[in-house]
């Protein structure tokens, strides 16, 4: 059942009306729209790109955080190496999100690019 903070399109509103309609916040704005159950085909595409993701995170999970003076391993065997090349990145990311990136381009075991890729400042860039 919904939630509603005083009347109803007025102030807030969320949850769901008899699998009817879905009222919600979004950015500070209410809405509301249609429930649905979103579909789920489960191609071998898709099951493809979802273990790419998951080996990603995981590959992220097991990098140490810090370097360690002796720097026994490449930069790019450490998590802050990838947050600090994350800061020339444009727009700008996390270093997970830019790990995760190159993980995807890459494949396993990326490298920090020598030159952060940049898009253009304008929206369709």
């Amino acid at each position: 059942m919904a939630r509603v903070t005083g009347p109803f399109m007025s102030l807030d509103a969320s949850g769901t009306i008899y699998d009817a309609l879905t009222a919600s916040i979004w950015k500070g704005r209410n809405y509301i729209r249609g429930y649905f159950i979103p579909a789920n085909p489960n191609t071998p595409a898709q099951q493809t790109q979802r273990t790419l993701m998951a080996n990603a995170v995981s590959g992220w999970q097991a990098l140490p955080a810090v370097t360690p003076d002796s720097g026994a391993l490449p930069d790019a065997n450490y998590k802050d190496k990838w947050i600090v090349a994350a800061r020339d990145v444009y727009p700008p990311i996390s270093g997970f999100n830019y790990y995760v990136m190159q993980f995807c381009l890459q494949g396993a075991a990326p490298t920090i690019p020598a030159i952060a890729p940049k898009k253009s400042k304008s929206i369709h860039g």
